[in-house]
């Protein structure tokens, strides 16, 4: 079977790596005792295959993983073997059997949205919107990456507004929408950077892919 799991990845595991929840999910389905399916060659390697890589800080409601296994088993079985064995901060919302034939899942999302909450309650509002105006009116936002190369921000940035009245933050929140292709893809939190806050002033979740 290849299946299709979407989770929510939470505060306890927040600071946990692309690296690490591909070995989360391996040992969870070993002491799950499901057989993973493995690659061929002189260096097997279980079949799993995260979706699009959380950036290290971030919380998510919708991450999702493709994972091979020789068992056939129904979604509800899979569900009550698998989820006891995962991890605080990892949370099953849904399990499907999909096609071998289905492209990797990276190459099927184009778009992220995200929720930033602040740290910081007294954020002024007209002032947060005046830099967003900026922001969305600016032809360029150039930003570096960690390698020292620059590139263009702005082109990724689908949307960016403010949230009212959301449970998560007293008064409100940010909403970002990215561009999240493979070769295109857009941090939430550079966003935040080019909006003059620091890492220390906000959390950032991923609420959608598609």
């Amino acid at each position: 079977m290849r299946i299709r799991i979407i989770y929510q990845k939470t505060l306890p595991l927040r600071f946990t790596s692309a690296l690490d929840m591909q070995l989360i999910w391996e040992r969870s389905l070993r002491r799950s005792s499901l057989h993973i399916t493995y690659s061929q060659g002189f260096h097997p390697k279980p079949k799993i295959q995260l979706g699009l890589p959380l950036p290290l800080g971030f919380m998510s409601d919708e991450e999702i993983v493709d994972i091979w296994i020789e068992d056939k088993v129904s979604a509800d079985q899979l569900l009550e073997l698998i989820q006891p064995n995962l991890p605080i901060g990892l949370t099953i919302s849904s399990i499907e059997e999909i096609d071998f034939s289905q492209k990797p899942v990276v190459t099927r999302i184009t778009t992220a949205e995200y929720v930033v909450k602040f740290w910081d309650q007294d954020v002024n509002r007209d002032a947060l919107q005046t830099k967003i105006n900026s922001l969305l009116l600016s032809e360029k936002i150039i930003r570096t990456k960690r390698n020292k190369k620059q590139y263009d921000l702005r082109p990724l940035i689908k949307s960016v507004r403010l949230l009212p009245d959301l449970e998560i933050v007293d008064g409100f929140a940010l909403f970002i929408a990215l561009c999240s292709e493979q070769n295109r893809m857009g941090r939430a939190d550079e966003v935040m950077f080019a909006l003059d806050f620091s890492l220390e002033e906000f959390l950032i979740k991923r609420t959608k892919t598609y």
